[in-house]
Parts: C-alpha cells; sequence; structure tokens
C-alpha cells in the first residue's frame, strides 16, 4: 500500500475513477504483529494503518471483515469512485473473506448496478440558467464580446462548447488540463493561459471589449489561473461546475453555475439558435504553430541543427506517427514542451496528470493506456531524471507486447530544475545537476526492448511504422540541446 499510495494521490487530484484492493491480516491475527499487519484496531510502533493512510486521498475507504458486507461495499465504493466529481475508491479486504464459499446459486445482490453506473445523467439550475442566458444575450445586443476559459472537468461536452463558441463569437483559452478538449486548430483557440501557456490567451482575456468570462470545469488553483492572475479573476468571471466545491474559490465571479457541463451549454446553444443563425467554422491546416496561437521562438519547430531542440523533437513526434496515437506526458521539463508546443487536431489523445504529478509517473501511465487502448501506438514523453526513477514499467510492456514508444529527452540533468534555479537566483547555488550520461538504449535492450540513439535530426528518420506495429516497446533516447531555455514562466 506504501508502493501504491502516491499513484492514488494522482488520481484523487485528478479526478480520475479508480478501485484500489488492497490486503489485509486475518481478523484472528489483528494486534499480534502478524507479516504487513495492516488493520487500524491497534496501535503499534511497526503497524502500518491501511485505512488510515488512504484517508485523505480516496472519496471511499473501508474494511471489509465479514462476508455480508462484501457486495454492498463493492458496490458503494463504484458508485463513489464514478460519481461526477470523480475519484478514487479503496476496500480492504481480509483473507477472511477470500476464503469463505459462497453458494453458487446464491443471486447477486445488485444485479442492475451496471447500468445504474452507466446510465447518463445531468442536472441543471434552471434559475441560474436563466440568468445566464440573460446576461449571454445582453451582451450579444450590445455586440461586446465573451471568452470562454476551458478547465479539466470539460470532458464529453466539447462540441458543445464549441458550437457556443462559434454562435458567439467567443475565443476560447484553457487551462493547462483543458488543453485535452479544444482543438488548437481551431480560429477561435488563442492557447493556453497562464503556467507555461501563451500570450495569445492572455490577450484575449484581456482585451477591452471583453465583457464576461466564462470560465469552465475549472478548479482555479494556481496553475489554472496563472497564479490567480486578475485578468482571469475579476468581475466579469461566470465559474461553471459540477461541483459547487470550487465556488468558494471565485467570490469575486458575477454569477455561479452548478450543472452538468454539456447540459449546461446545450441550454445556452438551444436559446441562441433562435436569434442567431448556426455555422460551423472550418479547421486549419496542422501547421506549426496554429497561427493564431503565439509560442516563444517559434523558428526552433523547423531548426534541425546538433544538438536537437525540443520543438523540433515535438513537432517531428506529432508528423512521425497516426492520429489515434495516445501522448503520455511525464512530470518535469518534458511536460513544459509539451505544453507549449505540442500541437495536433486530435488534443484529446494528449494524456498527463496535473493534479499531483509525480516525476516518473508516465512509464506506468502508458503501460495502462497500452492495456486499455489495444493495438493503438501509445508515446510517453519523458526526461532522463524521470526515467532513472521508474522506467523499469518497460520490463512490464515487454512481458505485455505493448507498443509503445519511450522517447526519452536526454540532457543529463534535471533540466527544470536546472533552469529553473538559472531563472530565480542571481549567484550559483552550488547544487550540481547533471549526471553520468546513461545509455537508455542498453537498458532497454538488457530487458528485451528495442533501443535507438538519437543524436542529430537525421537520427530521428526511422521507420515509425515498424515501430509502432512492433509488438513491444522501444527506447528513443534523444539528446536534446542542454542549454535551450523551456518556456517556464507565466504567461
Amino acid at each position: 500500500i506504501t508502493n501504491i499510495i502516491t499513484g492514488v494521490a494522482a488520481a484523487h487530484a485528478d479526478h480520475l475513477p479508480l478501485l484500489v484492493i488492497t490486503g489485509q491480516t486475518l481478523m484472528l491475527f489483528s494486534g499480534l504483529g502478524a507479516l504487513q499487519e495492516s488493520a487500524p484496531y491497534e496501535t503499534f510502533p511497526d503497524n502500518i494503518d491501511a485505512l488510515g493512510l488512504m484517508k485523505h486521498c480516496t472519496k471511499y475507504n473501508t474494511l471489509i471483515s465479514h462476508p455480508d458486507q462484501l457486495e454492498k461495499k463493492i458496490a458503494s465504493s463504484l458508485i463513489t469512485a464514478l460519481r461526477p466529481l470523480r475519484g478514487p475508491a479503496h476496500v480492504s479486504i481480509t483473507p477472511d473473506i477470500l476464503r469463505t464459499s459462497i453458494p453458487e446459486d446464491r443471486p447477486i445482490s445488485y444485479p442492475d448496478l451496471h447500468r445504474l453506473l452507466n446510465c447518463p445523467s445531468s442536472f441543471i439550475d434552471t434559475p441560474v440558467i436563466e440568468q445566464l442566458w440573460e446576461e449571454v444575450y445582453n451582451i450579444l445586443k450590445k455586440d461586446r464580446k465573451i471568452v470562454l476559459h476551458i478547465g479539466h472537468e470539460c470532458a464529453g461536452a466539447t462540441q458543445e462548447i464549441i458550437t457556443f463558441a462559434e454562435l458567439t463569437g467567443s475565443l476560447i483559452v484553457t487551462s493547462l488540463r483543458g488543453k485535452s478538449w479544444i482543438n488548437p486548430y481551431h480560429p477561435l483557440a488563442r492557447g493556453i493561459f497562464g503556467v507555461f501557456g501563451h500570450k495569445s490567451a492572455r490577450r484575449a482575456l484581456t482585451d477591452e471589449s471583453v465583457e464576461l468570462i466564462l470560465s469552465v470545469g475549472t478548479s482555479l488553483g494556481q496553475w489554472a489561473t496563472g497564479a490567480w492572475d486578475q485578468a482571469l479573476l475579476n468581475q466579469k468571471l461566470v465559474h461553471i461546475h459540477h461541483s459547487n466545491t470550487y465556488f468558494l474559490r471565485s467570490p469575486m465571479a458575477c454569477l455561479h453555475v452548478c450543472g452538468t457541463i454539456k447540459t449546461i451549454f446545450h441550454e445556452l446553444n438551444k436559446r441562441i439558435d433562435k436569434i442567431r443563425p448556426r455555422h460551423t467554422i472550418a479547421l486549419q491546416k496542422g501547421t506549426f504553430p496554429p497561427p493564431q496561437i503565439e509560442v516563444q521562438a517559434p523558428a526552433r519547430y523547423r531548426d534541425a541543427s546538433s544538438p536537437l531542440k525540443p520543438q523540433y523533437l515535438v513537432r517531428k513526434l506529432i508528423e512521425h506517427f497516426p492520429t489515434e496515437t495516445r501522448f503520455i506526458i511525464d512530470n518535469g521539463n518534458c511536460l513544459v514542451w509539451a505544453f507549449h508546443y505540442f500541437f495536433t487536431q486530435y488534443p484529446d489523445n494528449f494524456r498527463t496528470l496535473m493534479g499531483q504529478p509525480s516525476t516518473g509517473c508516465s512509464p506506468g501511465f502508458a503501460v495502462g493506456t497500452a492495456m486499455g487502448a489495444s493495438n493503438t501506438p501509445v508515446v510517453c514523453l519523458i526526461g532522463d531524471g524521470s526515467f532513472l526513477m521508474y522506467g523499469m514499467d518497460i520490463a512490464v510492456a515487454v512481458a505485455e507486447k505493448l507498443p509503445i514508444i519511450f522517447v526519452i529527452l536526454n540532457d543529463r540533468s534535471f533540466g527544470m530544475i536546472k533552469h529553473r534555479h538559472r531563472q530565480t537566483k542571481d549567484k550559483h547555488t552550488g547544487l550540481d545537476f547533471a549526471f553520468p550520461p546513461t545509455n537508455f538504449s542498453l537498458m532497454a535492450e538488457s530487458v528485451g526492448a528495442k533501443g535507438y540513439i538519437i543524436r542529430k535530426a537525421e537520427d530521428l528518420e526511422l521507420n515509425y511504422h515498424k515501430i509502432y506495429t512492433h509488438q513491444g516497446p522501444t527506447v528513443l533516447d534523444v539528446y536534446i540541446d542542454t542549454e535551450e531555455p523551456p518556456p517556464l514562466g507565466i504567461f
């Protein structure tokens, strides 16, 4: 349980439904110091309280100590994990339960649970929707502007949000995690607001003609708000979320709207349809970057010099892999490069953990994704320091024959820390972030994976079709320019 708790905390922060089942000692031995005893009933210096450890990073947390509790508590854990504000549920099961015989003819207690869990549900605060519609209508009548700020909880509502933007001419900016729900090649998209973001996004929010900012499905934490930037958090704000928990962070807003995000925008669109004709705006072609999004040093996309520029690598990865590829991004320097420079027509294939990310989380994340998306290429973008922490998940990918491509940004250092210290310190701190070069290609081959060393642009011209159709993982050990500064600021 101490091995898994970091992942559970990450799932809790990112609202990912997770059922965590942990073991327990026999109830007969509780309190006697049994091997790996984790019962909460006795307190000893060498006892680990499993439920205590999980208390603050799960939405449901229980011990199952009797056979008659099993179905009820498993049902409760699934219902809790899959509620709108989703998250992990933990059940600790004693061997007493696992050794209990159940009659074969005993009926299932909750035969409709599967249907109940998969039944679509929505709710809406009708009086508040009418108030929001009045605000929107008055702005449209005055020919003023609305800006949409899209967050992590907008999954499943993309089409309704895009339709609203097109009907009203609203520009769209996203939080870091909201990046996965908006196609950056839509002409109304302006990129990420805040940390690692784009100047075009902040410019959209601060335009003098903007009268209303709809912040949708956002937690309004530090990263989502650019460290609580007043460009977003002001009296023009309307905070829309399916959980009123986060309204505590937006007391400056002119309106709080609680409800299912997809339903809210469906209702708004129905009203706008009555006063404005509907038309679809064509997507742009896949240039780097999208012409309406301002990135730092855009010429680096085409800079094929050695050592390799991370921007050039990001562009080549998008070009070489098919559209269905899932891109899993680790924490650290690669996170910065990916958020700022990664643009694709299929943004929902861009995956990362942002609520409570741990360095080195992406190899396990990639393995899980590859097992869930059968025969689909998965690209895991990770730094060399991060890979040295948890990279041996690659052995699981070998055993399961998973087509994962581990792209290691090798700068022989903890690059994000190094560059951040350079930004904030006038003098050398005495910390040496470099470490001896590691041959990740040989590491890959040692466990049965394929490995390539990439030092220059020509080395990137590989047979990618052969790589991503190979029944097993591949490591690309990419030596990047250690002196290329990542866009670490808040924009």
